[in-house]
């Protein structure tokens, strides 16, 4: 398999599926035409300044590319950096990309825009599991032993 390769990802759709059907705070997906491809990548992906890993991002389908991609967005999850994730940390993973969907409701034409990371609009996941929801053992120990080198120079 190619490392870059991007596939259709059935199990992420379908707990994207649940979420949407149980959440409250999905309501306006719930209730939308909405249109939604959800990605496996097998690429590791870093922020811009490769400082932390990108577990999964949401993308809004550029208009003009419509036509040879039938989606509104797509979410994307990067299987590398989730490797040792649990299946609970997945699904909150998928929960925070799908809360990325914005949805302007008052237009003829329902409207979709990316919800940028704010602390109000993702309260509900941080109160639910807390800012350090997507950490893992492997990284808890990595953070052990970079804090106890420190220490010790």
């Amino acid at each position: 398999m190619n490392k870059y390769e991007i596939k259709r990802n059935n199990k992420y759709r379908l707990i994207a599926q649940k979420l949407i059907k149980e959440r409250d705070d999905l309501e306006t997906l719930r209730n939308s035409h909405c249109k939604i491809a959800y990605l496996s990548s097998q690429q590791e992906k870093k922020t811009g300044n490769g400082t932390k890993l990108v577990c999964g991002e949401c993308k809004k389908v550029n208009d003009n590319m419509q036509w040879i991609c039938p989606y509104d967005f797509m979410i994307v999850i990067y299987e590398p950096n989730i490797i040792n994730f649990t299946e609970e940390q997945k699904r909150i993973l998928v929960w925070h990309e799908l809360k990325h969907i914005g949805f302007k409701p008052d237009t003829v034409e329902e409207e979709y825009y990316i919800v940028p990371h704010d602390y109000e609009d993702f309260k509900e996941i941080i109160d639910e599991y807390g800012l350090e929801w997507n950490d893992t053992a492997e990284r808890r120990e990595i953070g052990d032993n970079y804090a106890e080198r420190r220490q010790s120079e």
